[in-house]
């Protein structure tokens, strides 16, 4: 195809797709007339209730996790490591168990996309052998799980952080507390002191999907969920028995055709009488290549100390366009460099460059994008349906997908493609949906439409929690990450917050890489902070003002490289299109100061491990 052609097409699927309305586009799940829709369907209340509570209400504790996910569970297992009790660590959570986005997602099909030998956290250290090479999704909870067993930390499930407050005076910061027992035992609100906080919400927090008319007659007639809080009782089966037998005489849509879209939609259309596919955006999907762990390749790889750490920089040296000689991994993510333009990569792009960089990043891509359209058109035997589904963006645009039954589903008699030309979901009516201006019967009615990764404006952590983080002087998170002031050091702390510590820093695909570098990070400033005095019981570590500045600086300096998002369709990496709407110059700068550090995570993983070894603690300071 004519590369100019080609553009023009990418920035035509871009224009129609955009919308002045962005993420307001979408019903979240935190509203009261949806809460109904974002029930735990997986906790167990009696069970919590029968317990005595791990922290009690005035109760101390030295290690305070907020979120158990990996990113929580990697900084509790390395500063367990460091000499910590298991219970002097206590991991809190909204959810019934430990998992993250792992307990909440149960869906048929449900799988880590990123290979799960570098996946799955702490392999090397629980001595765990993934089942398959991309694991599934009742397997990453259970490691999970088996991380948690492993330290022995404390746990309050079913738990919100109302609000945070730092108290100068005892070095502690001051959190409030709600555990929901369940309709039977109720409510109860319990405030601890903790001296060191972990903050660790994951990026997508809420259930959200498409806010159109007609939506509270629809779900009086039908049933309708979330991918996310996935209905057995409704569909018939279990995560484990994944037989939808109850959808053999059901009419089915599924909205959304991101990741998750690509994994269910072939289950359900082993089921369903019969199938609707509601796409506006399509998504790159490439072939997988799903198979079971081998023992005996499984013991090469694993042969040697510190496997997993150097399995997982491999593989981000592939997807940050920064390739050495051998690919460890070799998959289509490691084919996928482009994908650079979301997460970062080794050089700095300034403004006389950026044209430059722009050319070469679509040039990088161009190859990529046309090996997987012309996949989609040797497993679509319908031309027609082919063509709807191949994506025109580029690469780095939306997290690319890989599935081995996906793009032949549609060969099916039972399925059909409501392809929306970028439109998306017309609205509902009492017993359907209305697409392109037809409307389609449903009795079932599955949102894969993804999560609201904000509420407000960007109020950072307070957004996750829901409730307000006071720092030192009065002054809360929010405000400050909305200021033009707004900065921290290596992504793990900001100025005016003592002994507060974040899961921020880089990006990858592959999450639970970048959590455990910073959970590394943390845990080894606090041991050094907690050597360095002899008083540890009111210990303070937090960045100077010079040093997060200086950071920030740095961080600012390198923010251009994701340039190149301007030029995608709307989606999460672009803020369903805000980044691309017109921007003072304030809220330019307060941008770049945000940023990921733009080199890519490997130049990051280098810098922070120098800082380590150095065995020094410039930046931050330490005082009693």
């Amino acid at each position: 195809m004519d590369v100019d052609h080609l553009r023009e097409i990418y920035e035509s699927e871009r224009l129609k797709r955009l919308r002045s309305d962005g993420p307001k586009q979408y019903a979240d799940f935190r509203d009261d007339q949806f809460a109904h829709l974002n029930k735990d369907l997986w906790i167990d209340y009696d069970e919590i209730a029968s317990k005595e509570p791990d922290l009690k209400d005035k109760e101390e504790i030295k290690f305070l996790v907020i979120g158990g996910g990996h990113a929580g569970l990697s900084f509790a297992h390395r500063v367990f490591e460091t000499g910590v009790a298991g219970r002097d660590i206590c991991v809190v959570d909204v959810a019934g168990g430990v998992g993250g986005t792992w307990y909440w997602n149960r869906y048929p099909g449900l799988m880590c996309d990123v290979e799960g030998y570098i996946y799955l956290p702490l392999l090397e250290e629980t001595g765990y052998m993934p089942k398959h090479r991309y694991s599934y999704g009742a397997e990453i909870r259970q490691q999970s799980e088996r991380i948690a067993s492993h330290i022995g930390c404390r746990s309050m499930f079913s738990t919100t952080v109302k609000r945070m407050e730092w108290d100068e005076e005892s070095a502690r910061w001051i959190v409030s507390m709600s555990q929901n027992r369940g309709p039977k035992h109720g409510i109860t609100d319990f405030t601890v002191k903790a001296q060191f906080v972990f903050a660790s919400n994951g990026p997508f927090i809420v259930p959200r999907f498409p806010r159109v008319r007609g939506f509270a007659a629809f779900e009086r007639n039908n049933h309708v969920f979330h991918t996310s809080r996935w209905d057995y009782k409704c569909t018939g089966g279990s995560q484990e028995v994944q037989d939808l037998t109850s959808l053999r005489d059901k009419s089915v849509a599924v909205v959304g055709t991101g990741a998750t879209g690509v994994q269910v939609i072939p289950e359900v259309a082993k089921w369903a009488k019969h199938l609707y596919v509601v796409q506006r955006t399509p998504s790159f999907v490439g072939p997988r290549h799903q198979k079971e762990t081998d023992p005996n390749e499984w013991a090469r790889i694993t042969s040697h100390r510190g496997w997993q750490r150097e399995r997982r920089q491999n593989f981000d040296h592939f997807i940050t366009n920064d390739p050495v000689p051998v690919d460890l991994v070799n998959d289509g993510w490691t084919d996928t460099r482009a994908f650079a333009g979301a997460i970062g990569g080794p050089k700095i792009v300034t403004q006389d460059t950026l044209p430059q960089h722009l050319e070469s990043m679509f040039e990088l891509d161009l190859p990529r994008a046309e090996r997987i359209r012309d996949f989609i058109d040797s497993q679509v035997e319908n031309k027609e349906i082919a063509e709807k589904l191949k994506p025109w963006y580029s690469g780095w645009c939306k997290r690319p997908t890989f599935h081995d039954h996906y793009l032949a589903t549609f060969n099916r008699p039972n399925v059909t493609l409501l392809d929306t030309d970028g439109k998306g979901l017309g609205e509902y009516t009492p017993s359907g949906i209305v697409v392109n201006g037809v409307e389609y019967k449903v009795d079932v009615l599955i949102l894969a439409t993804g999560f609201s990764s904000s509420r407000s404006k960007d109020r950072g952590l307070e957004d996750a929690l829901g409730g307000p983080v006071i720092g030192r002087n009065g002054r809360s998170l929010g405000d400050k990450w909305t200021s033009p002031q707004v900065g921290g050091i290596y992504g793990i702390m900001t100025e005016g917050f003592p002994n507060l510590f974040f899961s921020g820093g880089a990006a990858s695909p592959n999450l639970s890489s970048s959590y455990d570098i910073t959970a590394r990070l943390s845990a080894s400033l606090i041991k050094k902070a907690l050597e360095k005095t002899s008083n540890r019981h009111t210990i303070r570590i937090e960045p100077t003002l010079d040093g997060e500045e200086q950071y920030t600086q740095e961080v600012a300096k390198r923010a251009l490289y994701f340039a190149v998002l301007t030029s995608c369709t709307p989606g999460y990496f672009t803020q369903d299109g805000a980044i691309a709407l017109p921007k003072s110059a304030e809220e330019a700068a307060r941008g770049l100061r945000k940023a990921p550090w733009g080199e890519g995570i490997v130049k990051y993983q280098q810098m922070v491990e120098s800082f380590q070894a150095g065995g020094q603690t410039e930046g931050f300071n330490i005082s009693r």
